[in-house]
C-alpha cells in the first residue's frame, strides 16, 4: 500500500518528530547517514560568493554544511513547510552559527511554489526529502526553474539495495526494529513505518533518472553509497 503523502499529514508528522529527529536519525542510521550527506557536499562545488538552495532541510543538517563549506561569502536559503522543523532548525543555528555574515536564512514555504525568482541559484539540493513528496516531476520542475544555468542539483535518498538479502535485513530493521527504537525514545512509530513504506514505494534509480531528464536536467549521474541503501544522484541545469 502506497503511504499517504498529503501534504498536511506529512508536515504534521514530521513537526511531531522534530524535537527528537536528528537524535532517532544518528540512532537508526549509526551515524552513517552523516557520511552521505559528506560526499554529496563534495559533488555541489559550491564556493564564496554563490547562492544555494536547500529544500526539505529539516532541522538543516545539509544547510550548515553548505554555509561551511561556501564560507562567509556564500550564501545559503533552506525551506522546508514543516514549522516544527524549522523551529529546531533556527535554534540550532543561533547555537552554531556566530557571525551575522555566516547567517543561513530559513523560510517555511512549499516546495512546490517557490517564492524566489527564476535563475536565482548555483546549487539546489534536497537530503531525504523526494520521496515525501506527492509528485517529484513537479518538485524539479519547479527546482529547475529557479536555478541558474550551469547550476547544480543534488538529491540524496535512500533505496531498496540491490541485493535481496540486503532487502529482506532492511525490511526487517526498519520494520520491526525501528518502531521500537521510536516507542523507547518517545516517537510516534508510525512515522517510521512511514519512512520504509515510502522508501519501499519510490521510484528505482533508473525511474528517477529519467524523471531528472524528463524535468530538464542534464549530465545525471547517479552514485549509489551504504551498499546500495542510499543513491545520490546529480544533474546540471
Amino acid at each position: 500500500m502506497r503511504p499517504d503523502k498529503s501534504p498536511d499529514k506529512i508536515s504534521r508528522m514530521f513537526s511531531e518528530v522534530a524535537p527528537r529527529y536528528d537524535f532517532m536519525n544518528d540512532l537508526m542510521t549509526g551515524f552513517l547517514h552523516r557520511i552521505t550527506r559528506k560526499f554529496a557536499l563534495k559533488l555541489t562545488n559550491f564556493s564564496s560568493g554563490k547562492i544555494a538552495l536547500d529544500l526539505a532541510t529539516g532541522t538543516g543538517d545539509f544547510a550548515f554544511l553548505l554555509q561551511s563549506y561556501g564560507g562567509n561569502n556564500s550564501k545559503v536559503i533552506a525551506c522546508d513547510f514543516s514549522s516544527g522543523m524549522l523551529q529546531i532548525a533556527r535554534l540550532r543555528a543561533e547555537k552554531k552559527l556566530k557571525s551575522e555574515n555566516n547567517k543561513i536564512l530559513f523560510i517555511e514555504s512549499d516546495i512546490n511554489n517557490l517564492p524566489f525568482q527564476r535563475n536565482k541559484f548555483d546549487v539546489c539540493t534536497i537530503s531525504f526529502g523526494i520521496r515525501n513528496v506527492q509528485k517529484p516531476e513537479l518538485t524539479l520542475i519547479e527546482m529547475n526553474k529557479v536555478m541558474k544555468n550551469g547550476g547544480r542539483l543534488i538529491i540524496i535518498e535512500s533505496i531498496l539495495p540491490p541485493n535481496r538479502i540486503l532487502r529482506i535485513l532492511m525490511s526487517f530493521y526498519f520494520k520491526k526494529i525501528v518502531p521500537r527504537m521510536a516507542r523507547i525514545i518517545l516517537m510516534n512509530p508510525l512515522s517510521y513505518t512511514y519512512y520504509f513504506s515510502s522508501v519501499e514505494s519510490f521510484y528505482s534509480p533508473q525511474q528517477f533518472l529519467a524523471i531528472l531528464e524528463r524535468t530538464g536536467w542534464q549530465n545525471t549521474q547517479k552514485y549509489a553509497l551504504l551498499f546500495g541503501s542510499v543513491m545520490v544522484y546529480f544533474g546540471v541545469k
